[in-house]
C-alpha cells in the first residue's frame, strides 16, 4: 500500500502530468472557443455539434485524437525508464517486492493516463452543455456527426446526446489508461525516455493506418476511440482490442519485472 500511494503521488504531482493535462486543455479550449466565434452562443447549436468529440467542423477533433497516446504516456508513462536508469527502482524494491512495485507503478501510470485524456474532455463536454441545449440535432443536418444504428451507442447519441458524451470519455480514458502501459512494457527496450513516451502513439498511428475500419467493421484503435465515428466500430472489436492491448502490456510487465535483477 506505501508502495502504491508514494507512485500515485510521484504520478499527480509530476511536472509532465501538469504539462501533459495542459495540452490537452489548450486544445480543449480552443476548439470550444473557435466553435463559439465562428457559430455564436445562440440559435439551433447543440451540445453534440459544440462538443471536441463530435465537432469536426475544425482541426482539434483530429488534433486530440492523434495526441493521444501522447498525452496518456507523458505524464508518468516514462517514468519506470527514468527509475532504472537512475537507479531509484533498486532502492525501492529493497524494501518492497518487484510485484508489488510493478503493480503499483501500472496502477498509477494508468490512473495518470485516465485523468490526463478525460478530464480535458469532460470539462469541455460541461463547458459546452453549459452554453448548448442537450438536443440530438437532425440526422442530415449541418454539422451533425453521421451515428447510424449499428454504430457504438447509437441510442444513446439519439435519446441521450451527454450521455454519449459521458460514455466515449469514460472509454477514451480506459483505453489511454491501458495504452500508456505499454510505454511502462517497452521501457526496459528502449534508449531514452523520449522513446518510451512516443512509441505508443506510432504504434497506434501506423496501425490505425493499416487497420482502418470498412464495412466489415474497424480495427483501428485511433478510429475507434473517436466519438465522431466516421467509420463504424463493432462492439465486439473494441472488447478484443482493448483485451488484446491490457494482456500484452501486463505480461511484458510482469516478466520483465520477474526478471529484472535489483541487487
Amino acid at each position: 500500500m506505501k508502495a502504491l500511494k508514494l507512485e500515485l503521488y510521484r504520478a499527480f504531482h509530476s511536472r509532465t502530468f501538469f504539462v501533459s493535462l495542459l495540452i490537452g486543455l489548450v486544445i480543449c479550449i480552443l476548439d470550444l472557443v473557435t466553435f463559439c466565434v465562428q457559430f455564436g452562443t445562440s440559435g439551433s447549436k447543440f451540445l453534440l455539434q459544440a462538443w471536441i468529440g463530435t465537432d469536426y467542423q475544425f482541426a482539434y477533433n483530429e488534433m486530440f485524437y492523434v495526441l493521444l497516446p501522447v498525452l496518456a504516456c507523458l505524464p508518468y508513462g516514462g517514468s519506470l525508464y527514468n527509475d532504472i536508469k537512475s537507479g531509484y527502482d533498486k532502492n525501492i524494491c529493497v524494501k518492497t517486492s518487484r510485484l508489488n512495485y510493478a503493480v503499483s507503478k501500472s496502477v498509477a501510470v494508468f490512473l495518470s493516463a485516465f485523468v490526463s485524456v478525460a478530464l480535458p474532455l469532460g470539462l469541455n463536454m460541461f463547458a459546452a452543455a453549459g452554453m448548448f441545449p442537450d438536443f440530438t440535432p437532425e440526422r442530415l443536418e449541418f454539422m451533425s456527426i453521421r451515428v447510424l444504428d449499428r454504430n457504438l451507442f447509437a441510442m444513446a447519441n439519439n435519446d441521450h446526446p451527454a450521455l454519449y458524451c459521458l460514455i466515449f470519455i469514460l472509454l477514451d480514458g480506459v483505453f489511454a489508461g491501458v495504452i500508456a502501459l505499454t510505454s511502462l512494457s517497452i521501457s526496459k527496450l528502449v534508449k531514452s525516455h523520449f522513446t518510451a513516451v512516443v512509441t505508443p502513439m506510432v504504434i497506434v498511428i501506423i496501425s490505425g493506418m493499416l487497420l482502418q475500419g470498412d464495412e466489415r467493421g474497424n480495427w483501428s484503435v485511433m478510429d475507434m476511440l473517436n466519438p465522431r465515428q466516421h467509420v463504424t466500430t463493432l462492439w465486439y472489436q473494441m472488447l478484443i482490442v482493448f483485451l488484446i492491448i491490457l494482456a500484452v502490456n501486463a505480461a511484458a510487465i510482469w516478466i520483465t519485472s520477474r526478471k529484472r535483477a535489483v541487487l
